[in-house]
């Protein structure tokens, strides 16, 4: 699976380029991983159910007689309009938009839980397979409350007797500050086997990433790095959601942190128009975007690819295209379940 295209919105998870996943005997013990299950404890959050709602009868005030009746009563002062709130300052990190937010949480919440958007992926006008962009029920991850985010990317039948696929990623967003508590990404292709673990410390700033691989070519390899962390970075799983935050308007350039691999990268967008979209699901109204990509402060050309988002509210990815070096994968609505209010 290209990393680029994982990063770039992290939903063209349908590799180019023979048969079944990758059937290796020893998959459940390698790809196991024992430090990173000790460090992370990870719990759903109960749904509660709404309370039901009391109805209380006010009693009808006595009339008031004699001298009473006379009296004056004297109005309370009206509240005053302004809210007397402690000064927030500019929102962090700088470099990212402030329009919508309050402090760190948008004003208004672009996520609901069961929300899940269906891509069809096709690859030279033939569908190769489906991407689920999905919320899941809120958990807890060491004690704090957390989005559930899950991506996953199957192929075809038909596409798969040419390379298969069955990719999921799954990354937890803490809901107070946004920034990403972990990522694991399982990989089950025809020529590779992979599980990769991310750990953001946010106390002590550091990233922590495992991988452990299986591939016909070169067997089994790991790798275990740690590196410093840049406030406020995303994964490349978050990221595709947390564009989502934003305001957009033609003309702006939108940028926010992500840390990858031992990588700290700039995720860029240019929002080039509106536009109106014919879809399977109907004609909508979407924002395109263009990213772009800096690594340690150096440019990183990530190819011609844009992105399609919903001029709403919740702006959900309806359509990507990003040209490779034969032809060009695209990805487009196929259904959309919006998720609970």
């Amino acid at each position: 699976m290209t990393r680029r295209l994982l990063f770039v919105l992290s939903l063209l998870m349908i590799s180019a380029c023979a048969g079944r996943v990758l059937q290796y005997d020893r998959a459940d013990e390698l790809l196991k991983n024992d430090e990173f299950e000790k460090i992370v404890d990870i719990k759903e959050v109960p749904v509660e159910p709404p309370p039901e709602p009391v109805i209380k009868v006010q009693p009808k005030p006595e009339e008031p007689t004699g001298k009473k009746a006379k009296a004056k009563v004297k109005a309370a002062p009206p509240k005053s309009k302004k809210e007397v709130t402690k000064p927030m300052g500019p929102r962090q990190p700088t470099l990212e938009d402030s329009v919508g937010f309050e402090g760190r949480r948008p004003k208004v919440d672009p996520f609901r839980v069961g929300e899940k958007v269906t891509l069809n992926i096709s690859y030279f006008n033939i569908v190769a397979g489906t991407i689920d962009i999905e919320v899941k029920p809120f958990v807890e991850v060491n004690g704090q409350k957390a989005y559930h985010f899950e991506i996953t990317g199957k192929s075809n039948s038909f596409f798969s007797k040419i390379y298969a696929v069955d990719d999921k990623a799954v990354t937890y967003l803490q809901y107070d500050d946004l920034v990403p508590l972990n990522l694991q990404i399982s990989i089950k292709e025809s020529k590779q086997l992979a599980e990769t673990r991310t750990l953001f410390d946010w106390k002590a700033m550091r990233g922590s990433y495992w991988q452990k691989q299986v591939t016909k070519e070169k067997g089994e390899r790991s790798k275990k790095l740690d590196w410093d962390l840049l406030p406020f970075s995303q994964n490349v799983i978050s990221a595709a959601y947390y564009m989502r935050v934003f305001s957009y308007e033609p003309g702006k350039t939108l940028a926010f942190r992500v840390a990858d691999e031992g990588k700290n990268i700039t995720f860029k967008g240019e929002v080039l128009r509106r536009e109106k979209l014919q879809t399977e699901i109907g004609t909508l109204d979407t924002i395109v975007m263009r990213p772009i990509v800096t690594v340690d402060g150096v440019f990183k050309p990530v190819g011609d690819i844009m992105v399609w988002l919903t001029d709403d509210d919740r702006k959900f990815v309806v359509r990507i295209e990003s040209k490779i070096k034969i032809g060009t994968v695209i990805g487009k609505i196929k259904a959309l379940e919006k998720g609970r209010d």
